[in-house]
């Protein structure tokens, strides 16, 4: 998803007692993007808007050819990690916890490259997985699966491979390993790549939950987000339904419909004219109650919210469309099945920072949940939809550079920032949002321009809706996010007198 529960379906038996337990209402777990900036508080979003359980997205190799697991790619997972990142995740995990929320981990996204893909071997990658879930202490994972690693065969039955592995090895200590699979999809159902991912979990005797479906960018500015939606859950039942009937085995109506899952991008999409109205969410929670889906989830829950002065445009911290805070979470919340042992809302909390560590590691704690419990928030940015990579990075890290800049200093490239740091750079004053070394500001996203004239266009710079650029003498600002579209009259740029 430019970044997607126990359904006990084995390729060779069939549990109907053990499917109805997990989703026996179906459950609504919103992407929340952990390396946006700030770091979202899940547990106070959860709490105070009855939220029962979050998808945190995304984990992806650490570098292109490093089997090692990180936040977006640069903010490595483990023992002996540590950095204001991970002291919030892990602060919000526990608080979470102790109100009876829980949380799936979802791998891979749209940027960034995915574990199944870095690691060579289905073991070295079984090894990055356990990775994870020893140091959040998960038992529910998702794979969101899209892009070029769709088409990479051998990665995607290496991934298999290592979660069938997982699985058997939680059920040897009694336990159980959820997993969801989140995949494009049009209204007439998966791609062939995508039912090629999901023959492949079949064949490789994966047991998971759901199959859920990216019902977003679809590519045409008069779709009816809503029916859409509602088709490809559809077509997608089929699917699962012929899916399963060539691998010898024949499931119920109740149990297909259980296995589905849909996720949204609330308000505006990518796609010029595709928005997911309010009015779209309830058509969709009403045909989910109705036929029983296994969850519905959205892209992602810090979107869910008007845009500054109800500006229309796509944003990663914003709908593009007017609505109240979470009016989205309060319509598919109804969908009210939980992993944990229920959060009870409660609009007055705001978090807590009073256990006893506070050092930030990933490692799990004895309660359950990982790390320490500072409340410290901090992170990166994302851009479009999607979770970008990047992290709050910190001398702790293992990270090494130059002393500590001061605040408001000429740029370097040689020197190492953190996110809130601040920077001149040809006039202009600029933010770090997370970590970074060598990015130039005003051509990398990681800096946000908080003073100064208005920077020169680059065509290697993501820019949000919103954004505005100087091109040709003239000034011009993105309606949406963009990369390398040159600014001129119409489409994304609009001309500012």
């Amino acid at each position: 998803m430019k970044g997607k529960s126990t359904r006990i379906l084995a390729a060779s038996a069939l549990s109907l007692s053990a499917m109805t337990s997990a989703f026996a209402t179906g459950v609504y777990a919103p992407y929340v993007d952990v390396t946006a900036w700030p770091t979202p508080q899940f547990d106070v979003i959860g709490v105070q808007h009855g939220i029962q359980q979050f998808t945190m997205a995304f984990v992806v190799a650490a570098g292109s050819s490093q089997c090692v697991p990180s936040w977006g790619g640069v903010q490595n997972i483990g023992s002996g990690n540590s950095s204001d990142l991970l002291t919030s995740l892990s602060t919000s995990l526990t608080n979470y916890r102790a109100k009876g929320g829980e949380v799936s981990i979802s791998f891979g996204g749209e940027n960034g490259t995915p574990l199944m893909q870095a690691c060579s071997t289905a073991s070295a990658l079984q090894t990055a997985y356990q990775t994870v879930l020893d140091s959040y202490a998960v038992t529910h994972i998702d794979f969101d699966i899209e892009g070029a690693a769709q088409e990479d065969t051998a990665a995607i039955t290496r991934n298999f491979q290592a979660v069938k592995a997982l699985q058997t090895a939680a059920t040897a200590k009694g336990s159980t390993l959820h997993v969801t699979l989140t995949l494009p999809v049009m209204p007439t159902g998966l791609t062939q790549d995508g039912i090629n991912i999901l023959n492949s979990a079949i064949s490789n005797k994966v047991t998971f939950d759901a199959i859920n479906v990216m019902a977003m960018d679809y590519g045409s500015a008069s779709i009816e987000m809503g029916t859409a939606a509602t088709q490809a859950a559809s077509s997608l039942y089929s699917q699962l339904d012929t899916a399963f009937k060539s691998a010898g085995q024949t499931l119920t109506d109740a149990q297909l419909w259980q296995m589905v899952g849909v996720t949204p991008m609330i308000g505006m999409n990518d796609v010029q004219g595709e928005t997911f109205t309010l009015a779209d969410a309830q058509t969709l929670l009403n045909v989910a109650r109705s036929d029983g889906f296994g969850m519905l989830a959205n892209w992602s829950v810090g979107r869910d919210q008007s845009c500054p002065n109800n500006g229309a445009y796509t944003a990663s911290d914003c709908s593009g469309i007017t609505q109240t805070p979470y009016a989205f979470a309060s319509v598919f919340e109804q969908l009210n099945g939980h992993w944990g042992t229920g959060v009870t809302t409660d609009a007055s909390y705001t978090g807590s920072s009073s256990s006893s560590s506070s050092s930030g590691s990933s490692g799990s704690s004895s309660s359950g949940s990982s790390g320490s419990s500072s409340s410290s928030s901090s992170g990166n940015g994302s851009s479009g939809s999607s979770a970008s990579s990047g992290s709050t990075g910190s001398s702790s890290t293992g990270t090494t550079g130059s002393t500590t800049p001061i605040a408001g200093a000429a740029w370097s490239a040689t020197q190492i920032y953190t996110a809130g740091m601040t920077v001149t750079y040809q006039g202009s004053t600029y933010k770090a949002q997370w970590w970074t070394q060598g990015d130039v500001p005003g051509q990398a996203a990681v800096w946000k321009q908080t003073a100064g004239t208005t920077p020169t266009w680059s065509s290697t710079m993501a820019y949000t809706g919103g954004s505005c650029v100087m091109y040709a003498n003239v000034k011009y600002c993105a309606k949406w996010w963009t990369q390398g579209d040159v600014p001129s009259s119409g489409g994304v740029w609009v001309k500012q007198n």
